[in-house]
């Protein structure tokens, strides 16, 4: 093997403790450095994982000993925080949504393009094994041509928790850049396409809450064979996140579909069950899947490459401009754009 892929974290937030988890089942991963808004957090974090240093963000990206950095904070600083780093020469996972809009992100993969540096946006979903096996049913010897999809991602937030920041349109809260997003990703990754219609609608300010951001939304989309994907999210309703492709042969049933490691297959009359848990190398650390995205990335640095074959430049950039379709239609903008 190689020499290890070295690693900063610029944020310390919640996810950073499972994505950590993922990042210690790889051989090939070491952790340099965790740097987060204010330095307590940042030796916090690093203390509560073993990582050598915390750091002041501008410190961390300053040390040659750091390929790639992951970038998990709220939405409205991934731009500012990933031409930073990239500007520093560094490369980037940064964690979805890659932007806020499409024109936030045009900016960044300029940015990684004049540096020459690898960028992507960290949709772990489409890096788990199950979605080749997935795939791998899209024939006449599947459940034959996809016709439709049904997918939802939805959780409560309870209204008096309208400061967090799923519910603070001032840190791009809402369902749509939180849980909308795995959806529309979802059905890319599955039909291969972009829809060449996108509507829907979406609920804001319903209560006495007065949240202004998307607490639910519904929305579908129309691709180019005539196939259907009827979608919907929020952080007010709780929904079964399972996604439903209906073929002319058949349907996968695919139980958290934005974790997938289990999949129902019906086709003649009969359900078959796959099942394809995360590897555990690691006694004491459990990992949901995150190992799949990073043991991506390494393998793309190491082969020089500035894009993933897998998450591509265009395809986030055209998810991107999906959401910024549907918040247009429903007349959400967020405080801080232009």
């Amino acid at each position: 093997m190689d020499r290890k892929i070295r690693w900063g974290l610029l944020g310390s937030g919640g996810i950073v403790d499972r994505w950590i988890c993922g990042a210690k089942q790889l051989k090939d991963v070491e952790i340099v450095a965790v740097s987060s808004r204010t330095i307590e957090s940042a030796q916090k974090m690093a203390q509560k994982h073993d990582i050598p240093l915390a750091l002041e963000y501008d410190a961390l990206l300053k040390r040659p000993d750091i390929d790639v950095v992951y970038i998990p904070v709220p939405h409205p600083a991934h731009k500012k925080m990933a031409i930073m780093a990239m500007e520093h020469g560094k490369s980037v996972l940064v964690e979805k949504p890659a932007c806020v809009n499409a024109g936030e992100l045009t900016e960044v993969l300029e940015c990684a393009k004049k540096n020459n540096v690898f960028f992507m946006e960290g949709m772990w979903t489409r890096f788990f094994p199950m979605m080749n096996k997935i795939r791998s049913f899209l024939n006449d010897e599947g459940i034959g041509e996809v016709r439709a999809m049904n997918i939802a991602f939805s959780f409560r937030m309870p209204g008096e928790f309208r400061d967090q920041r799923w519910m603070n349109p001032e840190l791009a809260g809402g369902g749509l850049l939180d849980t909308g997003i795995y959806n529309l990703h979802f059905a890319e990754a599955v039909l291969g396409k972009n829809p060449v219609a996108l509507t829907g609608f979406a609920t804001i300010d319903s209560d006495e809450y007065h949240i202004q951001v998307d607490e639910q939304a519904s929305y579908i989309a129309k691709y180019d064979k005539g196939e259907l994907v009827v979608m919907s999210s929020g952080v007010r309703t709780d929904m079964v996140d399972t996604a439903m492709i209906y073929g002319t042969g058949g349907y996968i049933e695919v139980p958290s579909f934005w974790k997938p490691t289990l999949i129902h297959v019906m086709k003649n009359g009969n359900i078959t069950t796959y099942e394809e848990k995360a590897p555990q190398s690691v006694e004491g650390i459990q990992d949901d899947g995150f190992q799949y995205e990073i043991a991506h990335v390494n393998e793309c640095i190491r082969g020089n490459l500035k894009q993933s074959p897998i998450m591509t430049w265009e395809q986030s950039l055209s998810i991107m401009k999906q959401c910024d379709e549907l918040r247009r239609q429903w007349g959400l903008k967020y405080p801080f754009e232009d």
